[in-house]
């Protein structure tokens, strides 16, 4: 009787619950993978980086200290760590532990590691946030602005036996940092994604990207691009390029002191095609000499193109659905461990979403899942709500390309990848015109094969929609920050018809519905009229918003605000944050379903299955 009265209430007729909510079985399927490249020992990745390099995984107890007076450089502490306060593992961050849980300031981590023997080798690590210094053995190395993404430093002359570590980490953000203070994230302190070595001979390879090009039935053209480092004078190497096992190109080179690029093209026949209903990946292998150097990666080929509100994958429409994901997690912060990113990924797959989006660089595990499992992602630089003034500055704009320019470096070769966003919600954006075009020009440079845009915040029409790919819009049918306390169906109505105007100003330009339905609710109360900060509210809210994404012939679709609740900055404790939570999540931070999760379940699975072409062509999955 209580769930009848319930469903009444909420205005569903209870017979679209003959059923209970479905919950399809959690594991993940075997890969598509025709080829097994093995398993990463630094467990990063889901496959093998290398055959040929000794790794030593820099992973585990660090020794720790917080520096709240950032007196840490003047008294020496590179070179003479002082007593450590506590241990903390990494990867992780400082701010899952209860003693420094608010800490935002300097924090110093000291390691103690052994090298197998004389020798070069390159450092690497996943993400450290926010500013990292390093030093080895006293001596500096280096120092990195900037969180999500990865950093390296190539050491040279090392000697076999005891080395130590030390990394001072600063996690306090300004008006000039990226992202800027007061995002409603938390800026989770720490060395937050794995750090190992390795050992590499006086020529290596740092990185390679394989771009599928003139793709057909029968042969798709790969455009390969290999950036190799040189430690010594200018010598001849042979190159070799396999993949699945199989090689398909080989060649010698010049190569010269530094860092150089070697470009060569080859083809692929009869091609597996990369989508969401069918995720085809190969393995690729760049080799060195006589396997005196290599490196692994995955790749998919797919094309992306637009027609006019339409986006096209492999010549087929995609229409997104969805969900936003920040990386967070009560016990782990921003470091979730592997087995909680798969986890992420069985919930999304299980909402029956084809498609994810973040407001930063997720790691580079996840972006495997997204590749093997078919998620589409929506990259996009943490530059999050920048004022005019903000963004007229030079030295923000070259903060955000070069992000955005290391973030293609790192995902380039990820297929799931299928548009690049060079920030999110910018207020009043045609202020900033001229900004943007440059930004957009100069970021189309960085990827020619897909999507630029950037988010924009409410229904608006802005003038700078006319120079990005796609319109990205954040939009709710009930909005959350207004004076209604419960449904109001006039607003509704009123908020559908804001959105329409962009398209009647841009009648040919896909829209995507980058956040939809954002609503918070304190996971378990419900209430019977609906009222804010329920789960009905926001079940409510987030089915109605994703319903007219999925039913408006010009909308591509959108991504749910958001996959789970996250702690917001601290500024934001008492600022309209439950216990300093965005619990605007379809679960909660312990990743249990809210109503709204069942609900979105529904219209993703209906959509799908009403879809023309079936439930493969509603997930993009062909022509």
């Amino acid at each position: 009787m209580k769930k009848l009265l319930l469903l009444l209430c909420c205005g569903i007729p209870a017979a679209s619950f003959a059923q209970s909510p479905e919950i399809p079985a959690s594991l993940l399927p075997a890969s598509k993978m025709a080829w097994d490249d093995g398993q990463d020992a630094m467990r990063n990745r889901l496959f093998r980086t290398t055959t040929c390099r000794t790794q030593i995984d820099l992973g585990g107890w660090w020794d720790f200290v917080a520096d709240p007076a950032d007196a840490g450089e003047k008294r020496g502490f590179a070179s003479q760590f002082p007593p450590p306060e506590t241990t903390l593992w990494v990867p992780g961050t400082w701010n899952a532990v209860a003693r420094y849980w608010s800490y935002v300031g300097p924090g110093w981590y000291r390691r103690r590691f052994e090298i197998p023997a004389d020798g070069n080798a390159q450092l690497h690590f996943g993400s450290v946030f926010y500013l990292a210094k390093v030093w080895l053995d006293g001596r500096p190395l280096g120092e990195h602005e900037g969180g999500y993404i990865p950093f390296n430093y190539t050491l040279t002359g090392l000697k076999k036996g005891a080395h130590t570590l030390v990394v001072r980490v600063d996690n306090r953000l300004g008006d000039r940092t990226l992202p800027k203070k007061n995002v409603d994230w938390f800026p989770y302190g720490g060395i937050e994604q794995p750090v190992y070595a390795e050992m590499v001979a006086p020529v290596f390879v740092e990185r390679f990207h394989v771009i599928p090009s003139a793709v057909s039935d029968s042969k798709a053209a790969l455009k390969v691009r290999v950036f190799v480092r040189n430690l010594g004078p200018e010598v001849e190497e042979k190159f070799a390029l396999s993949v699945d096992g199989k090689e398909l190109h080989a060649g010698r080179q010049r190569i010269g002191p530094g860092v150089s690029v070697v470009e060569f093209e080859t083809a692929l026949d009869r091609p597996r095609i990369w989508s969401p209903a069918s995720p085809n990946l190969y393995s690729a292998r760049v080799s060195l000499g006589a396997d005196r150097d290599d490196q692994f990666t995955r790749f998919g080929i797919r094309t992306v193109r637009t027609e006019g509100t339409r986006i096209l994958l492999n010549g087929g429409r995609l229409r997104l659905m969805g969900a936003n994901r920040h990386e967070d997690h009560p016990d782990w912060g921003s470091a979730s461990p592997p087995h909680l990113i798969r986890q992420d990924i069985e919930i999304i797959k299980r909402l029956g979403s084809n498609a994810v989006r973040a407001h930063y660089a997720l790691p580079e595990l996840f972006m495997d899942y997204c590749d093997q499992y078919g998620l589409v992602f929506l990259a996009e630089a943490p530059a999050w709500q920048y004022s005019p003034e903000q963004l007229g500055a030079a030295e923000i704009q070259e903060k955000i390309l070069s992000h955005l320019q290391e973030m293609v470096a790192r995902d380039m070769n990820h297929p799931s990848v299928l548009t690049w966003s060079l920030g999110n919600e910018w207020p009043n954006p045609d202020r900033s015109y001229d900004a943007i075009r440059s930004m957009v020009e100069r970021a189309r440079k960085f990827d020619s094969t897909r999507l630029i845009t950037f988010v924009t915040g409410g229904p608006n029409a802005w003038r700078v929609h006319e120079l990005i790919d796609v319109i990205c819009v954040n939009w709710a049918r009930y909005q959350w920050y207004d004076p209604f306390t419960t449904l109001d169906r006039a607003e509704g109505d009123e908020s559908v018809s804001d959105l329409a105007r962009i398209h009647a100003r841009y009648p040919n330009k896909p829209v995507i519905l980058t956040e939809m339905g954002g609503a918070e609710s304190q996971a378990g109360w419900h209430n019977w009229g609906n009222v804010k900060w329920s789960e009905e509210f926001q079940a409510r809210n987030v089915e109605d918003s994703a319903r007219h994404a999925l039913e408006e012939d010009w909308i591509s679709g959108g991504c749910v605000w958001q996959y789970c609740d996250t702690r917001s900055a601290p500024e934001r404790f008492l600022g309209g944050r439950m216990r300093g939570w965005n619990g605007k999540g379809v679960v909660d931070a312990w990743r249990s379903p809210k109503l709204a999760f069942y609900r979105l379940q529904q219209v993703y699975r209906a959509a799908q299955e009403n879809a023309p072409g079936g439930k493969a062509a509603a997930v993009g999955g062909g022509k």
